[in-house]
């Protein structure tokens, strides 16, 4: 059993000339090996466990909406734009036209590899912090290096300055869901917006040859993205045969003269809504947008 104090293993993120270390209030890293027994008529009992399957490894972290970090650009941002490491990779593969996807260096208190986004979320409410989720899968390399190397340590080479990134993290106050809004009649009158859970999710397919184990490339495929939107009305009119819309969502700090994390949705379409309502409480209502790419 390995102890790991959080001030001594921050997640550090590396993508080209980018190093970003967030804070991260959780971490989960797990590492499969698939074996599968073969039998043989006329034997009793298995001959031996062999390789179903490459080994791959799995890591997934929470963290704070970090707006402040290196390079982290958002659905119109470039590698200078406002926003943290994970916001840039998504808004970066899923607009991209090249297929074949690039690994992140990911550091961990002591261990480490070569990482591909799958999945990404964050959320934004009311006079509330911003956290996000980020899951990365480990294929390893065609070099014969595993998915994942090194073991759980305190290791303090990569420990956050967490006074620095705490002012940047993101905050329901001053970040603005107008635009979600919905219009309740012909005049003027939209709903109130109280919330918006974002989440995008990718699919990465590695090749592999003969006498390797570990892919020589991985591609993207495909993308979809969702965002869920938490208002006061409830408008059943779904227009599931209307033009996709191009949205963007800006996240905001508790310092209003920086600068905003973006994340745009391309040919978003309404797909769902939904009710609740309970005793003294305000009829709250949920509209889901999807994107795919």
């Amino acid at each position: 059993m390995a102890t790991v104090f959080y001030d001594k293993a921050a997640v550090e993120l590396t993508y080209g000339s980018i190093t970003q270390k967030l804070l991260a209030t959780d971490c989960s890293l797990s590492f499969s090996n698939s074996m599968q027994p073969l039998y043989s008529i006329g034997t009793k009992g298995a001959l031996g466990q062999f390789p179903a399957a490459a080994r791959q490894g799995d890591l997934s972290f929470n963290f704070l909406t970090t707006i402040t970090g290196t390079g982290g650009g958002g659905g119109v941002g470039g590698v200078n734009a406002a926003g943290n490491i994970v916001n840039y990779l998504a808004s970066g593969i899923k607009n991209s036209t090249n297929s074949h996807a690039s690994g992140v260096q990911i550091k961990f208190a002591g261990v480490s590899g070569s990482g591909f986004l799958n999945s990404y979320g964050f959320n934004v409410g009311s006079n509330t912090i911003s956290t996000s989720s980020a899951g990365f899968t480990f294929f390893g390399s065609g070099a014969q290096e595993a998915p994942v190397s090194g073991f759980l340590n305190e290791f303090a080479g990569n420990t956050a300055q967490t006074g620095i990134l705490a002012t940047g993290v993101a905050h329901g106050r001053y970040t603005n869901l107008d635009t979600f809004r919905t219009t309740i009649d012909a005049n003027s009158d939209q709903g109130t917006v109280f919330s918006a859970d974002y989440s995008i999710s990718f699919n990465h397919v590695p090749v592999y040859k003969v006498g390797q184990e570990f892919p020589t490339t991985t591609f993207y495929t495909t993308a979809q993205e969702s965002l869920g939107i938490t208002e006061d009305v409830f408008n059943s009119g779904l227009a599931f045969d209307q033009a996709g819309q191009n949205l963007t969502m800006q996240v905001k700090g508790l310092n209003t003269a920086a600068q905003v994390m973006e994340v745009g949705l391309s040919g978003a379409t309404q797909v769902s809504t939904a009710m609740s309502a309970g005793m003294d409480d305000i009829v709250r209502t949920q509209k889901n947008l999807t994107s795919v790419y």
